[in-house]
């Protein structure tokens, strides 16, 4: 049996990316070897690291959780062999690094999450650099500014308006859309 990563790091099962970030760097300074006189100080770090390493991923984990949901022993299926050893490698080199070090990798940095708050602002932002443009041409006095504005607002209020939508989206909870068959091939399904 193996363990359950959603339980190593405190959150549901459907948690949501940023959920998975947050408890990540929660308890990345807790369990980590020069903070944690435990004995098996150095196996907990790993445990945590390798559980992020596999639910952030959307792949990894619908493998995990379809393993978990039908006791399927996940070494039997290569791919996610290959993935639980390449989590437990990189797991083992941060726990080797001094704290200082371990937040300065990309790993670690990878886990910053930016606030709804932000989000909001940034689509309000975005859809006034896009609408920008258009009342400026409308304007008589002001048609040269709004086709300049053209090139200026609406690509970067395009761009703003994308990066939003993806903060947003990786609040969602997580949902399957996959399904492993007995054989272990991947199959999609809608869900």
């Amino acid at each position: 049996m193996f363990c359950d990563y959603c339980k190593v790091l405190g959150v549901e099962h459907n948690a949501s990316d940023m959920e998975i970030k947050l408890a990540f760097r929660k308890r990345a300074k807790d369990t980590h070897p020069e903070f944690n006189s435990a004995s098996d100080a150095e196996q907990q770090f790993i445990t945590l690291n390798e559980a992020y390493d596999i639910l952030i991923h959307h792949k990894t984990r619908e493998l995990f959780e379809e393993d978990l949901n039908t006791y399927h022993n996940p070494e039997a299926y290569p791919p996610y062999k290959h993935w639980i050893i390449v989590a437990r490698e990189r797991a083992t080199v941060h726990s080797r690094l001094p704290y200082k070090e371990f937040t300065r990798t990309k790993f670690y940095q990878g886990t910053h999450t930016s606030p709804y708050l932000l989000f909001v602002a940034e689509f309000v932002a975005s859809i006034v650099l896009i609408l920008v443009p258009y009342v400026l041409m409308v304007r008589d006095d002001s048609r040269i500014l709004g086709v300049f504005s053209l090139f200026i607002a609406l690509p970067a209020g395009i761009f703003m308006l994308v990066q939003a939508l993806s903060g947003f989206s990786a609040m969602k909870k997580f949902k399957s859309t996959g399904k492993i068959s007995k054989k272990g091939d991947t199959k999609i399904q809608k869900t």
